[in-house]
């Protein structure tokens, strides 16, 4: 599998996101200046948690955004025979059931299909992430209360 593929892929189903993000943080904002939002009462909050809501999208458009712009220009290097770092494809079995892994800086929990393959992004900072970062291919690894698994493969 090339990791470029699936760095493309990845890309592309986090374009959507951001085009689905858009879309959500338009409606929000609509809804806050609608003029049935306009309070009532004291008690009348549906304006104000709409604004929340348009502003919270707002930022979570903006974070996504960034880390797509960075992914455009990131090239992953090779880890064989190298510890888990950014830019690693990792295959690991885990309780009996094996995975790929591609850890990046964002889009943590996006999953695309390359190759007949699913694969999983994961983060520095995910659970997942955490517990691969450094390890080398064949090194077992665990999180969680008794959820242990073996690295069987490092790109």
């Amino acid at each position: 599998m090339k990791k470029s593929e699936i760095l493309k892929a990845v890309i592309e189903a986090l374009e959507e996101e951001l085009r689905v993000q858009l879309k959500g943080q338009a409606m929000a904002a609509e809804g806050a200046t609608h003029s049935e939002a306009k309070a009532e009462s004291k008690w009348d909050t549906c304006g104000l948690e709409q604004s929340y809501l348009a502003r919270g999208l707002a930022k979570q458009f903006e974070a996504l955004s960034i880390g797509v712009m960075e992914l455009r220009s990131f090239r992953p290097a090779d880890f064989c025979g190298k510890p888990i770092g950014v830019g690693a494809l990792v295959q690991t079995d885990l309780d009996g059931y094996q995975d790929f892994f591609f850890l990046l800086e964002c889009g943590g929990g996006t999953e695309v299909k390359v190759s007949g393959q699913t694969i999983t992004v994961i983060t520095p900072e995910s659970p997942v992430g955490c517990a691969l970062m450094g390890k080398m291919q064949g090194e077992r690894y665990s999180f969680r209360a008794g959820s242990e698994g073996t690295i069987l493969e490092v790109e």
